[in-house]
C-alpha cells in the first residue's frame, strides 16, 4: 500500500519548488497582482489548519492503542524529550558561533540602529500585552475623560492623582514627554509612590547604564522622551509630580502602568499552565495543542486498561485516525497552488512596502549569518545525528520530508505543515506510525531548533549593534552563555504563549539588559528569516520521530 502511494509525490516536490521560485518572481515582477492572490494562500492555509487538531486527537491516541500499554510510552517518551533539548543547545550554540565570526552588528548604520528604537517600541508593548490574557492597561484620567494623565506647560508644576496598583504583578510606569519648541529648562517628571506606614515618596531605579535615578529629565530639544520605571512590590498607589519645562512652545506628558518586561519565569507558567486546561473545547478553537495531547495520551491510556469493553472506540479512533491521512493525502494535491498563492501574497506585499530587496540589502549580512547558522544546523548537524544513531542516508530522507520543509517556508507554521510533516514521514520516510503519531505533534509543538537558533543570533546581534551607540557596552562570555540558556529554554517553552518568537525574543534580550526598543532592528526582515527557521524547525521534528523510532518495540503493529 506504501508503495501506491509513493508513486507521484517526486513530482508532487518538483511542482512545489516550481510554484515558490514562479511566485517570487511574480511578487517582484508584480506586486499588486501578487498580492491579490491573498484569497488563495489564506484559503490553502485554512485547509491545513482544520484538519490539525482532529489529526492530533486521533494520531496520538492512535498512537498510544498502538502500544497496547501505555507505559511503553515511557521510554520513547523521555528520549523525545532529551532529543528536543540536545538539538535546541546545539542550534545556539550554532547561533552563537556564527554570530560571534561574521559579527553583523558591526556593519549595520548607525543612524539605523537610533531609528530602530521607535519602530520597536510598539511592536515591545505588543508582544508584553500578548504575554497574558490577563495584563490590564492602568492610566490616569485628569483631562476631560481622557484615558491618559495630559499635562501641559500651561499647567505649571502639577501633581496627578494617585492610581492603586494591582498586587502580585510586576509593574512598571511608562513615561513619555513630548517637547515641543527649543526649551530653555527641560520637563521633569517624578514618579511616586505609596506604601503602607510611608507618605508618598520618589521611586528609585537604576537606568540601562546602571545609574540610580529619581527624576526622569526631558532633553531641551522638541523631540518625544521615554522613560520605565519599575514599581517596587511593596508600593500600593502611584502618582506623578510634573515640572513643566522653561521655554519653548510646550511640553505634554503622558503615562501609564504597564507589564513590566517579560522574564523565563513567564515562558515556565504559561509553559505549565498551557499542559492543562479548563476548556478542551476552547483549547481545539485556539489551536493549543499542548492540553490536547496530553488528554490524548490520558484517555488513550486509559482505554488501553479496559479491554473489549473499550475496542467500539478504539476502532472508530483509528479509523479516524486513518480517514484523516486520507484526505491530507488529497489535499497534498492543492499544494502547488496554495503555496504559490501564500507565497506570491506575502513576497509580493514586502515588495510593494519596499521590504524585500532595498531592506536585504541593508541586512545582507545579518540575513546571511542567521541563513548560516540554520543551514549548518539543517544540513550537518542534524543530519549527522540521524545517520549516527540510525545509519539511514541524511541526504535521501531530506528528499523524503522535501515536500513538509517546503510547506513550512511558505506556511510558516509548523503547526499547520504538522498533517504534511506526518504524511510524509509516514509514507516516503518509512518512519512507524507509532513514532509520527506520538513525536511529531509533541515536535511541533515545543520543538524549535530553528526559533532558539535566531533568536541567539538576533540578540548577539542587536548588542553588536547596541555598542555602536553605546561605546562603553561590552557583552561579556557570561551574558553570552546566559543568552544561550535562556534561548534553549525559551524556545522550549515558547508554546506557552501566544506569539511566541517575539515574546521569547524579549525574554532573551531583558536576560542581558540590552534595550528592547532595539528588537527593531530585526523586524523588518523577520517574516522571512520566520520561513527559515520555520522549515528547519518541522525537519528537526521528522529527523527526531526517525530517531526515537528505533526506541518503540519492533513487534508488528496490528
Amino acid at each position: 500500500m506504501s508503495k501506491k502511494k509513493k508513486g507521484g509525490h517526486g513530482n508532487l516536490t518538483l511542482y512545489i519548488v516550481g510554484a515558490i521560485v514562479a511566485a517570487i518572481v511574480l511578487s517582484l515582477a508584480a506586486p499588486h497582482v501578487a498580492t491579490s492572490l491573498e484569497v488563495g494562500g489564506e484559503i490553502f492555509l485554512r485547509l491545513l489548519q482544520m484538519v490539525v487538531v482532529p489529526l492530533v486527537m486521533a494520531s496520538v491516541m492512535s498512537g498510544i492503542l498502538g502500544l497496547g500499554d501505555v507505559r511503553k510510552l515511557g521510554r520513547p517518551g523521555g528520549y523525545a524529550v532529551l532529543y528536543y533539548l540536545c538539538t535546541t543547545m546545539l542550534a545556539v550554540v550554532t547561533g552563537l558561533i556564527v554570530v560571534n565570526v561574521i559579527s553583523p552588528g558591526y556593519k549595520v548604520p548607525q543612524k539605523l540602529v537610533e531609528d530602530a528604537r521607535e519602530e520597536g517600541a510598539a511592536a515591545v508593548e505588543e508582544a508584553k500585552n500578548a504575554l497574558t490574557k490577563e495584563t490590564r492597561i492602568i492610566t490616569w484620567s485628569r483631562l476631560f475623560g481622557s484615558d491618559q494623565l495630559t499635562l501641559n506647560s500651561k499647567t505649571s508644576s502639577s501633581v496627578s492623582n494617585a492610581i492603586s496598583v494591582p498586587a502580585g504583578q510586576e509593574l512598571v510606569v511608562l513615561v513619555t514627554i513630548d517637547q515641543s519648541g527649543v526649551a530653555t529648562t527641560p520637563a521633569k517628571v517624578t514618579v511616586e509612590g505609596w506604601s503602607e506606614g510611608e507618605d508618598f515618596h520618589a521611586i528609585t531605579w537604576e537606568d540601562s547604564e546602571g545609574n540610580e535615578k529619581t527624576e526622569l529629565v526631558a532633553e531641551k530639544e522638541p523631540e518625544t522622551y521615554t522613560f520605565v520605571v519599575p514599581i517596587p512590590e511593596e508600593i500600593k498607589k502611584v502618582r506623578l509630580n510634573y515640572e513643566a519645562q522653561e521655554g519653548g512652545a510646550s511640553s505634554t506628558v503622558r503615562a501609564e502602568v504597564i507589564r513590566g518586561s517579560p522574564t523565563i519565569y513567564d515562558i515556565f507558567k504559561n509553559l505549565l499552565l498551557m499542559l492543562f486546561t479548563s476548556n478542551l473545547l476552547e483549547s481545539m478553537v485556539e489551536m493549543n495543542l499542548l492540553p490536547i495531547i496530553i488528554f490524548s495520551i490520558v484517555f488513550a491510556g486509559m482505554l488501553t486498561t479496559m479491554g473489549k469493553r473499550s475496542e467500539p472506540i478504539a476502532n472508530l479512533v483509528v479509523a479516524i485516525n486513518d480517514a484523516l491521512m486520507s484526505f491530507i493525502l488529497l489535499l497534498m494535491n492543492l499544494a502547488p497552488l496554495g503555496i504559490f498563492c501564500l507565497v506570491a501574497a506575502r513576497f509580493g506585499k514586502a515588495q510593494l512596502e519596499g521590504q524585500f530587496l532595498e531592506l536585504i540589502q541593508v541586512q545582507f549580512y545579518y540575513m546571511i549569518t542567521v541563513l548560516a547558522g540554520l543551514g549548518i544546523h539543517a544540513m550537518v548537524t542534524l543530519p549527522l545525528m540521524l545517520w549516527i544513531f540510525t545509519r539511514r542516508n541524511p541526504y535521501r530522507f531530506m528528499l523524503q520530508m522535501s515536500q513538509a520543509v517546503l510547506t513550512a517556508f511558505s506556511t510558516a507554521s509548523s503547526t499547520a505543515t504538522l498533517p504534511v510533516t506526518m504524511e510524509c514521514a509516514e509514507v516516503n520516510a518509512g518512519v512507524s506510525k507509532r513514532s509520527t503519531e506520538f513525536v511529531l505533534p509533541l515536535g511541533a509543538t515545543i520543538n524549535m531548533d530553528g526559533t532558539a537558533l535566531y533568536e541567539a543570533a538576533a540578540a548577539i546581534f542587536i548588542a553588536q549593534a547596541y555598542s555602536l551607540i553605546r561605546p562603553d557596552f561590552d557583552l561579556t562570555l557570561e551574558q553570552q552563555f546566559t543568552i544561550a540558556i535562556t534561548a534553549t529554554l525559551a524556545a522550549i517553552g515558547a508554546a506557552g504563549i501566544p506569539e511566541a518568537g517575539l515574546v521569547t525574543m524579549l525574554i532573551v534580550l531583558n536576560a542581558v539588559g540590552l534595550p528592547l526598543e532595539l528588537i527593531g532592528l530585526i523586524l523588518p526582515v523577520d517574516w522571512l528569516l520566520d520561513r527559515f527557521r520555520t522549515a528547519v524547525n518541522a525537519f528537526g521534528d521528522s529527523v527526531g520521530a526517525a530517531i526515537i523510532d528505533g526506541s518503540f518495540d519492533k513487534e508488528e503493529a496490528g
